[in-house]
């Protein structure tokens, strides 16, 4: 094989190129703080990345789900909260009205008071969250609870539930998903409480005191219901404080995972560019001894 002239400044300009071509990637790797770029770089770990991102997206989409879930479930307890104290407040109301020393002037003003009660138990039925209504069922935009004593005339309530038996749920793991919410039907009207603090108003305006005494017993029953209610919530509660530590876990592990793939080691990138740099000079300056004899210097 001749060498020539032609042949020798090509290698050189070849030889040179490739350092630059080095030394440019790991420029592209510092300024990004990617090992990979572009996804001709290495395929099998693109791939493996996306998958990563794909996981780390679903993740999130399971922490959302979670906050709400909790949103909703702790806004749900407080509401239980207020309705117990305003039931313990309407017995003891009930235990007073049913003492036969109380005159029928004292029964109406407690009366009075268990009217307003069930103003304030409507109040907290409306209860909502970011403008849905908790205690709706699926209509989460309809008022589910109304007013109308007329009713008292042929209904054993004067209250009415506009919402349905509809579940929420929220999915917080693949195929899991929770239930987090308690419709009307099942808390208010399957229970009685309005149509008992209505038989109580009447029962007291009409000193009624057997019938005081039993809606006193229905009262007691609707109270121990909404424990009921309040422990089943905070075992969905505490459910959901578990699911959410281990989706927080799955983010710093999946996160971890891509992290080796994608993200590179500074200093040592730093070391190897430093290298190429080097290189790539020393490159320049070779090839500039290399390819400036040639025949001409040699006939002058």
């Amino acid at each position: 094989m001749r060498i020539t002239h032609k042949l020798i400044a090509n290698t050189v300009i070849r030889n040179v190129n490739r350092n630059l071509w080095r030394m440019s990637q790991y420029q592209d790797m510092l300024s990004s703080g990617k090992a990979i770029t572009r996804p001709s770089q290495d395929p099998v770990k693109i791939t493996r990345i996306m998958g990563y991102n794909a996981s780390l997206q679903q993740n999130e989409q399971y922490q959302r789900n979670i906050d709400a879930a909790k949103a909703w479930v702790e806004t749900t307890e407080d509401a239980l909260a207020g309705i117990n104290d305003v039931l313990q407040r309407a017995r003891e109301l009930a235990v007073s009205g049913a003492d036969g020393s109380k005159s029928s002037a004292a029964r109406q003003a407690i009366a009075m008071e268990i009217d307003e009660l069930i103003g304030v138990l409507i109040q907290m039925g409306n209860s909502s969250l970011g403008g849905r209504y908790l205690f709706a069922g699926h209509q989460t935009t309809t008022v589910p609870f109304t007013r109308d004593k007329s009713l008292l005339a042929t209904e054993p309530t004067s209250v009415v539930y506009h919402g349905d038996t509809g579940a929420l749920q929220w999915e917080i793991a693949p195929n899991v998903t929770i239930k987090g919410n308690i419709d009307g039907q099942s808390l208010f009207v399957d229970t009685g409480i309005f149509e008992h603090l209505d038989q109580l108003a009447a029962a007291l305006n009409n000193d009624d005191i057997d019938a005081i005494n039993t809606q006193l017993g229905n009262i007691s029953a609707s109270i121990n219901a909404i424990l009921d209610k309040r422990a089943a919530l905070a075992a969905i509660s505490n459910g959901l404080e578990l699911s959410q530590k281990k989706t927080s876990l799955e983010k710093l592990n999946i996160t971890a995972l891509r992290s080796q793939l994608e993200d590179i080691d500074f200093a040592e990138t730093f070391m190897y560019y430093s290298t190429m740099q080097t290189l790539y000079h020393a490159s320049l300056a070779a090839g500039a001894r290399i390819m400036v004899p040639s025949l001409i210097d040699f006939l002058r």
